[in-house]
């Protein structure tokens, strides 16, 4: 289970980086060759962080044990 929160946490770091790369003030950014505008980083940046917070929100609430159910009768 704790593999799950390092995944979370180091997708929501990628997600940190391309918005701080995207605030680059110049016209194009280049990532791994392929140049692009910054403004596409910065997008791809924020909605991979919250996908990185909705995946650490999964894992910890799949972490829970199950829940005693009492049975009436």
């Amino acid at each position: 289970m704790k593999l799950s929160y390092v995944i979370a946490a180091l997708i929501f770091v990628l997600g940190i980086g391309l918005v701080i790369f995207g605030m680059s003030g110049t016209a194009e950014v280049t990532l791994l060759g392929v140049s692009f505008h910054p403004r596409i980083a910065k997008g791809v940046g924020v909605i991979v962080a919250i996908f990185s917070i909705i995946t650490f929100l999964a894992a910890w609430g799949g972490s829970e044990g199950p829940h005693q159910v009492s049975r009436r009768g």
